[in-house]
């Protein structure tokens, strides 16, 4: 391994494990060197909300103490993990971005987050979510630009992954939290087919468009950590039936065939910024015969707002206690929204509801004949300032129809900020997205040497 690739910001997190295993120096040791980069890496960027060197310093020693036993390595041997600020952990609090929930402590860990001890990985600190993981931004920065936004509502996933502050973090995705900030940072990221990953320990902001997200510096990571963590837990009905996926192996193999992809505008294509139009452009146009134009169906268009119909009337319900108790802690723009849940009829939201599946069916005859669909990941790159985390909408229709999709960090404009492909695959054919993504990363890196 190079001086180089020792760099602590720079390793993803099999490499991390490979340079652990390799007794160059103890998880302990490593875990400490990364501590303090982060310390001063966020001082700027502010990604984490906890972090606490003595409770990862016992996650090492266990770690250590285990394999002296004897124990095997599992496959995230000393990982280092940023978990979202809703996700539950035992040894971190968990408060939802809220004072009203300052000094919360869950019972027990997320399934998420007891998979990924099992597998040896360290849960390095708690990153900031927005309020309820909605809208209202909390304090992370870009760390390409800190006078912009990350996006959100994963902001400090993705930033604390985008300074190097961690290899591998989770998010969560209602609309687009998860595949927005990565585009707005600048790093892969992966929201799974609806109930692939178990939310059992995870807030409840809209239980039926909620899904665990993964980021990462490489698209490998993102396969392993997914794979880990993925399967039925025996409480989260989203996730009933669904056995465990094989996707490692699957989106590091060779396609059968060469893949195929198309690139849709999507329905607010007007909406993008005409630097980020052109760069999109420049980017189907660069790939030649791998990608073809095509239309999206009608159905697309109404998913705004079918999505916001079903997604506020289950945040005012999912809120009722706060709604109840402390609604003067909630920011206003929260307290705007639950209020407006009140108002929409159950004949609405059933009706929004009942068009999810229709919607995910819509897309059955692209995936017959493409390995994955293109478009933008967002309307441009990050905004400036921090009032907004900017808009989900090039997420919609994928949240809604409970795709899976994923953020290729392949672009940037003249104002040097980032700007990301986002590709979509057919619902459970998550390793052959995976696989799909890789081979097109590799492909647009090998023509723009040529």
């Amino acid at each position: 391994m190079t001086e180089r690739t020792r760099n602590v910001s720079e390793l993803n997190g099999l490499e991390i494990r490979e340079h652990l295993l390799s007794g160059q120096e103890t998880v302990e040791e490593f875990t400490a060197k990364l501590g303090r980069f982060a310390d001063v890496a966020d001082q700027t960027v502010k990604a984490f909300a906890h972090r606490d060197d003595r409770v990862v310093a016992l996650q090492a020693d266990h770690l250590q103490r285990a394999r002296t036993a004897g124990h095997l390595p599992g496959p995230l041997y000393g990982v280092p993990v940023g978990i979202k600020d809703i996700i539950d952990t035992t040894d971190f609090p968990t408060e939802y971005g809220s004072p009203i929930h300052a000094g919360r402590y869950s019972v027990g860990d997320a399934t998420v987050v007891s998979r990924l001890r099992a597998a040896g990985a360290v849960i390095f600190g708690k990153t900031v979510t927005t309020e309820f993981a909605t809208s209202q931004p909390g304090a992370t920065r870009n760390p390409h630009n800190v006078e912009h936004t990350p996006g959100g509502s994963s902001s400090g996933s993705a930033a604390a992954v985008a300074a190097g502050m961690v290899p591998v973090a989770l998010g969560t995705q209602t609309n687009g939290s998860v595949i927005r900030p990565a585009s707005f940072c600048g790093v892969y990221a992966f929201k799974p087919s609806r109930g692939l990953l178990p939310r059992t320990g995870v807030l409840d902001q809209s239980p039926s468009l909620d899904e665990i997200g993964v980021f990462a510096r490489n698209l490998e990571d993102i396969a392993k950590v997914t794979e880990i963590m993925s399967g039925d837990d025996g409480q989260d009905p989203a996730s009933a039936r669904q056995s465990p996926r094989l996707l490692y192996d699957v989106a590091i193999s060779e396609p059968p065939l060469k893949p195929k992809f198309c690139f849709v505008r999507t329905p607010w294509w007007d909406d993008v910024e005409p630097e980020a139009r052109e760069a999109y452009e420049a980017f189907v146009e660069h790939l030649g015969d791998c990608v073809e134009y095509a239309q999206l169906p009608d159905i697309v268009k109404k998913t705004a707002l079918w999505l916001t119909t079903v997604n506020e009337v289950e945040l005012g319900v999912c809120l009722q206690q706060e709604w109840n108790h402390n609604r003067e802690l909630l920011s206003e723009t929260l307290r705007a929204r639950v209020e407006k849940s009140m108002a929409i009829s159950g004949t609405e939201y059933l009706i929004a509801k009942g068009r999810m599946i229709h919607v995910m069916s819509a897309f059955d005859e692209y995936f017959a004949s493409f390995d994955a669909i293109l478009c933008p990941a967002a309307l441009g790159t990050a905004p400036h300032g921090l009032a907004s985390t900017g808009n989900p909408i090039m997420q919609t229709a994928w949240s809604f129809a409970g795709l899976p999709s994923v953020n290729l960090p392949l672009l940037s404009l003249s104002n040097g900020l980032p700007l990301g492909v986002q590709a979509v695959g057919s619902y459970r054919n998550d390793g052959r997205l995976l696989r799909s993504s890789r081979w097109l990363v590799s492909e647009f890196v090998k023509r723009n040497m040529s």
